[in-house]
C-alpha cells in the first residue's frame, strides 16, 4: 500500500481528534442527567454521533496501524531481497588476479599498518616508562620530605625536653634556696634604700648650702655679685657637686642565669 494514503489517514485522524475530545469534555462539565429507566429513555441523537465518530475513530486507527505494519514488513522485505541479490551477485563475479599497482597499493597499506602500529607500541612504551618514573620520583620526593619532618619533630622535641629540664632545675634551685634567695632580695632592697636615703641627704646638704649663698648674694653689691658667681661658676652650674659614688654592678642570682654562658664577671671596686 502506498505511504501516501497511509500519512492522509493519520492526518484525517489527527483532525478528528481534538474535536471529539472538545464534545467530550462538553459532555462532562455538563450536569448528569437524572437516572431515567433504560426501557423508557431513547438514546439522543449527538450521544449517537459520539459513540459512531468512536467506533470510526477506533477502526481508523486500527487500519492504520495495520497498513504501518504492513509496510514496515514490505520494506524490511525488499532489504531483504536487495542484499540477498547483492550477495549473490558478488557469488556470481569471478575473481580477478590483481594488478601490480593494486599489489603494491595493498603493500603499502600494510607498511603503513605496521608502522603506526609499531609507533603506537613505542609511544604506550614510552609512556609506561615516563609514569613509571614519575612514580618513583613522587615516592623519593615524599620519602625525603617525611624524613626531613621527623629531623625537624626530632629536633623540637630535643630542644622542648632541655628546655624542661632547665625549668625543672631552675625550680628545684629556687625551692631549695628559696629562704637564700629572698633574703638576697631584701638585702639589696635595703640597700637601694640606704643609697637613695644617702643622695637624698646630698641633694638636701647642697640645697641648704645654696639657700645661704642665696642669701648671701642678696646682701651683696651687684659688682661684688658679679665677682662672687664668676669666682663660684661650678656651683652655680651644678659641676662642682659631690661625686656620687658609682653603684655596685651585682651578678644576677644563679637561677637567672643561663647553664649555657659563661658566669659572670666578679663585680671591680667602686671608683
Amino acid at each position: 500500500m502506498p505511504i501516501k494514503s497511509v500519512l492522509f489517514s493519520v492526518l484525517v485522524a489527527m483532525m478528528w481528534l481534538p474535536t471529539a475530545q472538545a464534545e467530550d469534555a462538553a459532555d462532562a462539565s455538563q450536569p448528569s442527567p437524572p437516572p431515567v429507566d433504560a426501557t423508557t429513555a431513547e438514546p439522543s441523537p449527538m450521544s449517537e454521533r459520539v459513540r459512531a465518530y468512536r467506533e470510526q475513530y477506533d477502526q481508523q486507527m486500527q487500519e492504520a496501524e495495520a497498513r504501518h505494519e504492513q509496510l514496515q514488513a514490505e520494506m524490511q522485505q525488499r532489504h531483504d531481497e536487495q542484499v540477498a541479490s547483492m550477495e549473490s551477485m558478488r557469488a556470481r563475479q569471478p575473481e580477478r588476479p590483481l594488478s601490480e599497482r593494486e599489489l603494491a597499493m595493498q603493500k603499502y597499506r600494510e607498511e603503513q599498518r605496521t608502522f603506526f602500529e609499531k609507533q603506537q607500541q613505542e609511544r604506550e612504551a614510552l609512556a609506561a616508562k615516563w609514569r613509571e618514573a614519575r612514580q618513583k620520583y613522587m615516592e623519593a620526593r615524599i620519602d625525603t620530605l617525611l624524613k626531613q619532618r621527623e629531623e625537624r619533630l626530632s629536633f623540637l622535641v630535643k630542644q622542648q625536653e632541655a628546655m624542661r629540664n632547665r625549668a625543672e632545675d631552675k625550680h628545684n634551685y629556687l625551692v631549695e634556696n628559696q629562704d637564700e634567695i629572698i633574703e638576697g632580695m631584701l638585702e639589696e632592697q635595703v640597700e637601694i634604700a640606704s643609697r637613695h636615703e644617702e643622695m637624698r641627704k646630698q641633694a638636701e646638704e647642697q640645697r641648704k648650702q645654696m639657700v645661704a649663698t642665696q642669701a648671701q648674694l642678696m646682701e651683696m653689691s651687684p659688682e661684688e655679685r658679679m665677682a662672687f658667681m664668676q669666682e663660684h661658676r661650678d656651683v652655680f652650674t651644678g659641676q662642682a657637686a659631690t661625686p656620687q659614688r658609682r653603684p655596685v654592678r651585682r651578678p644576677p642570682a644563679p637561677w637567672m642565669q643561663s647553664p649555657g654562658r659563661p658566669p659572670f664577671p666578679p663585680a671591680g671596686p667602686p671608683r
